[in-house]
């Protein structure tokens, strides 16, 4: 399969991610006591469902796991503990064709073709730019990425590119820099082993170009065909479930969000929909509550719109009813949030 037949595709939907990417976090978090319990709650899924090959599952969730990991283990940074689990605890197709790929340029392409079937929030692209190179990730999700998913990805890629290099034989450090949209701290740095930047534009990962010309594994193009032509036919064949349609449906337009009307779209019985959702570990007031919650942090930390502009986007007849559903999400109004966000 050549370059060209795999940028021919279109970019799968940005609102769905692949499960198994979160089982390195959840590994993390059952280390420091946390109760199995209470992590696949969150999920609605149990650990067994999320080792399943190539799960999709709706960004609301990878929004809902990451606001329960920073709260129960009371650390804003512990997706930089669960990243530096992932290259020894995560498998994958991608991984498996960064590794295989002879070169840095090459792995970097394959990342880029493929990390938005895996991740949902970010495509990835290559930048060239006076002599450097950075792999840059460009928000394009349903529901913003909480910045303890932004440091678990960046850790994990620093892991898996040093990882190649490693076993190159070359003896040297592909990580020049790390950018970050929110602020550093030497934690991060001392994590990263790199020098990093705190309030960027876009998360970024900013490379040694030389390495780049460098041949850094013998070639094995039959495993390269065999992987890619994995990751090709997994990415082509998988059908949404009934969550994915009906999460689809509801971030398109939360103000207009029906059961009914969703069901007579698709031709299903309510009553049948209803079990298969709830077979599935939701309701339809349970999902459409979670998407209005995460979209209204968006909006508020956003703070492009008014406070009645926001609740008529979540679908709310009145502001008074928009300030309840805050006070019951975020233990506050939506005006106070938004203060406190702006802030801190």
């Amino acid at each position: 399969m050549t370059r060209a037949d795999m940028t021919d595709l279109s970019p799968p939907p940005a609102n769905a991610f692949y499960a198994p990417t979160l089982l390195p976090a959840i590994e993390e978090l059952l280390a420091r006591g946390i109760a199995q319990g209470s992590i696949e709650a969150q999920l609605h899924r149990s650990l067994f469902d999320l080792r399943t090959p190539f799960m999709r599952i709706p960004l609301v969730q990878s929004r809902r796991f990451w606001a329960f990991a920073v709260e129960y283990s009371a650390d804003p940074l512990v997706g930089l503990a669960a990243g530096q689990r992932f290259v020894s605890t995560a498998t994958n197709g991608l991984t498996y064709l960064f590794d295989v790929a002879v070169s840095l340029d090459r792995a970097c392409a394959f990342f880029v073709e493929f990390f938005p079937f895996f991740n949902g929030h970010f495509t990835a692209q290559v930048v060239r730019d006076d002599g450097g190179v950075a792999l840059r990730l460009l928000e394009v999700g349903t529901l913003r990425a909480p910045a303890a998913l932004i440091d678990y990805i960046l850790v994990s890629l620093c892991n898996l590119l040093r990882r190649k290099l490693l076993a190159s034989g070359l003896g040297r450090d592909p990580v020049l820099g790390v950018a970050l949209v929110s602020a550093g701290s030497a934690e991060h740095e001392r994590v990263f082993r790199t020098p990093v930047s705190g309030g960027q534009v876009h998360p970024t990962i900013h490379l040694d170009p030389q390495l780049f010309t460098v041949p850094l594994t013998p070639g094995n193009q039959a495993l390269e065909t065999t992987l890619v032509d994995l990751l090709e036919q997994t990415r082509r064949h998988s059908e949404a479930t009934l969550l994915e349609q009906l999460s689809d449906y509801l971030i398109a337009d939360l103000a207009t969000a029906d059961w009914k009307q969703f069901c007579t779209t698709r031709h299903l019985l309510e009553r049948t929909a209803a079990r298969r959702l709830k077979a599935l570990g939701w309701t339809f007031t349970e999902l459409l509550d979670d998407y209005r919650r995460y979209r209204a942090e968006d909006l508020l930390q956003a703070g492009a719109l008014e406070l009645v502009e926001v609740a008529d986007r979540l679908g709310y007849s009145d502001v008074q009813s928009f300030n309840r559903a805050c006070s019951r999400w975020l233990g506050c109004a939506p005006g106070v949030y938004r203060t406190r966000f702006c802030k801190g």
